[in-house]
């Protein structure tokens, strides 16, 4: 079968990260014979991260789950936006709000303070402060390897006018970190109240790391839930 035309999960990183922080998910994917693409978002503003997302989502089959991590979550809610067939959007520990929504107000004191000005318009985090804010579960060897990979950012959240997030017409779960030294747990609760199902997990902003079975199977769970209802053709 044609590439495009089989549901797959389709999974969009967040601020400063890249493809490369899903590769234990989409390990675990594999395991479950469930076909994944993990976008590569250039980072250098709103408009160009939609559309790398948005080519991704559009190339999938039918049936397909979007997972949205941290910044990702605005992303997938306007990439997805108009795209039929979607089953599921995940939120994970992602901005889940109208385009317009002050998201920055929502991190938590931490990740403000690591937060740094870089060159040409882009913004860094302090490399001493991120194995905190974003891998407290996780081994410290590990969390300096992630660390040592971190991209600068363009921060630039202008979203276009008049768009409607694809939350608000595909179902959409959140799944709400606990321990998140990222995004505020009181904001990730509130924004959670948009969704159709949310999940809570006592971890840090990275369950993609310390979680990654956890983070398969409930995208997985999805995959298999719409083909279970749209199977009868």
């Amino acid at each position: 079968m044609e590439r495009g035309r089989m549901a797959e999960v389709v999974l969009v990183h967040g601020a400063w990260h890249g493809a490369w922080c899903w590769g234990s998910v989409v390990a675990e994917l594999n395991q479950l014979g469930v076909a994944s693409t993990a976008v590569e978002l250039p980072l250098t503003g709103i408009a160009a991260d939609v559309s790398e997302a948005r080519a991704a989502i559009e190339a999938a089959g039918p049936g397909s789950v979007v997972v949205g991590h941290s910044y990702g979550g605005s992303v997938i809610s306007l990439a997805a936006a108009g795209v039929p067939g979607i089953a599921r959007l995940i939120y994970l520990a992602a901005f889940l709000a109208e385009p317009d929504a002050d998201t920055l107000a929502m991190i938590t004191p931490e990740l403000g303070k690591a937060i740094r000005g870089g060159e040409g318009g882009t913004v860094t985090i302090d490399p001493a402060a991120a194995a905190d804010v974003f891998y407290g579960d996780a081994d410290s060897g590990v969390a300096a390897s992630m660390v040592a990979r971190l991209r600068p950012l363009t921060l630039d959240l202008a979203a276009p006018p008049d768009a409607e997030p694809a939350w608000k017409s595909v179902p959409a779960t959140y799944v709400v970190c606990a321990n998140d030294r990222a995004i505020q747990v009181s904001a990730q609760r509130e924004m959670a109240m948009l969704a159709q199902m949310v999940v809570e997990w006592p971890t840090d902003h990275s369950p993609f790391l310390t979680r990654p079975a956890a983070v398969a199977e409930l995208a997985a769970g999805y995959l298999g839930e719409w083909a279970a209802l749209n199977s009868g053709g």
